[in-house]
Parts: C-alpha cells; structure tokens; sequence
C-alpha cells in the first residue's frame, strides 16, 4: 500500500483503491470492497485523522497509512496496550524524542479507525460523545467491558411491533434521532432532548463479522436493531434516512440489514436500550393532529377515531351549507 502522508488536504483526495486498500489491511479481512457502501467510512477515517493530525502538528506519530496498519495488526493479535506501545516506540527509532501522551494518541486513533469507539481524547474532537479509555489489556478485553452481554432472560414474551421503526419513533413517538459513529452510543437515549443515537455504518458491521475482536455476536445482533429500525423495502423509511445527510455521509448498506428479530428476548447486548426505548414510544400520546394520523399502533382505536372524525366534520359542513341556504332565502324569498 502506498505510504501516503496522513495531512487532511492529501486524505480528502485520497484514490479510491487506496482506500479500499486502506480498510482491507487495516480489518484484515479478505472481503471485496466497494467504495459506494465503504464512502461513509472513508469520510470517518478522513476527519479522525484530521483531528487527531491537528491536535499534535508535525509531532504527530502517525505519517502514513501503514503506520495505522501496523498498529491494528499487533491490536488485532490481541497485545496487550502496554506492548502496543512498545511497538510504537521502536518503530519510531531512538533517535527520535516522542512523549508518552503521543504514543497514546496514535494507539487510540488506530483503535477508532478499528472499532469505530471514542476511544482516547483529543482536541478539537465533538465532546458530547461517551468518551472511552484503553488503559491496559488486550482490545479485546476492553470491547468485552463495553459490551456486556446480559444474562439470558426466560421468554417474556414481548413483541416489537411492525409500527416499531426509525420513522414511527420519530413522526409518532415525537422522538429526535441523531445519526452516530460512536458504536457504544447506540440506542442510547437522552432523556433531556428525547434524543436517541443511531450507529449506522451498515457497512462496516457486515465487513467485521468475521474477522473482528467484537465480543461474540454482538455484530449480528447490532446489524438486527438496524434490520428493526431501518426494515428494508420500506420506501417511507428510506426517505427519511436519505435526508438525514449528505449522501457521502451516508450508509446505503443500512438498508439492507436482512430479515427482522422482534423477539425481545432475542436481543441481549442491546436488551436494555431497545425495552427502554420501546417502553418510552408505548407510552407516548400524540399531541398534533399529524402526530394522530401517522399513528397506527392500535388499528382498533385508530380507525373508529378517524371515521368519528370525519362524521364530525362532514356534519358540521352539512349544517354549515343548509345555515347558508337558510339565510340565502331569508334575503331572497
């Protein structure tokens, strides 16, 4: 691969085989890639860069793309942090004075690029983000204390309805949803603006299912939320994701996440944040009249409420006209 200097200005004209390139050697894995479902990525890999690039100048570890590569082989071997660093350290020569805190920040950029987690901190990074910090072990272990897969629950029996996806949440439930690509933010849910967060990069989930240090089964069960939340083939769903960003920003493999899981008791690492979630948007009221009419969570209630509605006012239009008439003839016997 091409040893190209990691400055913004040269990433965001990066060639495309390089960076398809770029993202085979750094997973590791044997797929093909297509720059059409791998752009949105590409678009994250630039701006990390940058940031992480503009919060150390010239002094910044990182120079080229095999630099993260050679990084994420010895993560992706399971090294723990402190030999990780090690690495780095020599790789550099001794020659060449680096701090510790510059060795942290290349180590927590390749775990970014790897993960697609706010790992580390770094200035000029969106601070209203769930931060995370590596400290020792193995990235493996850390992955599994971010996700802890929740003991398995007897058959409770509860069901997600059809109603229950990204637009229904929004239209219905009066919910604001805010793309993310954090991966440990997703369904999160803040209270405060009646915001939740939505990991996206489809694509890049269904590149890691094989090859990827995600605790076991935690890529399936993400790309199941997706499959739940974004269902394929619903054109109104599709509409609403394309005008959410701009289209390189976007990830076209979300909308096709496969068949979809409404079993709650299917879901554990994501449990708690779906029957939050689900529990907020059953107990939500309409309160505008458009709000009532996209609202068909109980068919039951919702058509004898509309068909009332109508009676209503074609009533009251009748006795509007005949109220007409009656003074039309008071003035023209």
């Amino acid at each position: 691969m091409s040893e190209m200097v990691l400055s913004s200005e040269e990433m965001a004209v990066l060639p495309t085989p390089v960076s398809l390139d770029a993202s085979a050697q750094l997973w590791g894995s044997g797929l093909e890639f297509s720059k059409q479902n791998f752009q949105s990525y590409f678009q994250y890999y630039i701006e990390q860069c940058r940031v992480a690039s503009h919060s150390h100048g010239s002094h910044f570890v990182i120079k080229t793309h095999q630099n993260i590569v050679d990084i994420a082989t010895r993560i992706r071997d399971g090294l723990p942090r402190s030999e990780v660093k090690d690495f780095v350290l020599q790789s550099r020569g001794t020659n060449d004075s680096i701090s510790d805190d510059e060795v942290n920040s290349a180590i927590d950029l390749t775990v970014r690029l790897l993960y697609m987690l706010d790992v580390g901190k770094f200035q000029n990074a969106y601070s209203g983000r769930n931060k995370l910090m590596w400290i020792s072990g193995s990235a493996q272990d850390f992955l599994h204390q971010i996700f802890t897969d929740a003991i398995s629950r007897d058959d409770d029996g509860i069901r997600l309805d059809k109603t229950f996806n990204v637009c229904s949440i929004t239209r219905v439930g009066g919910f604001k949803v805010e793309l993310t690509s954090n991966l440990s933010d997703h369904l999160r849910l803040r209270d405060a603006d009646k915001t939740i967060t939505l990991f996206h990069y489809a694509s890049f989930l269904k590149a890691n299912k094989e090859t990827s240090g995600f605790p076991f089964g935690l890529i399936d069960e993400t790309l199941a939320t997706l499959a739940l939340l974004f269902p394929q083939g619903n054109r109104e769903v599709e509409r609403w994701y394309k005008k959410q960003d701009e289209p390189d920003e976007l990830d076209g493999s979300l909308l096709r996440c496969g068949n979809v899981i409404r079993q709650m008791k299917d879901f554990h690492y994501w449990y708690d944040r779906l029957a939050i979630l689900k529990n907020d948007f059953d107990d939500s009221k309409p309160s505008t009249l458009q709000q009532w009419w996209n609202d068909r969570r109980d068919a039951s209630q919702w058509y004898p409420l509309w068909v009332a509605i109508s009676l209503t006012v074609l009533f009251g239009l009748v006795q509007s006209i005949e109220g007409a008439l009656q003074v039309y003839k008071a003035y023209n016997p």
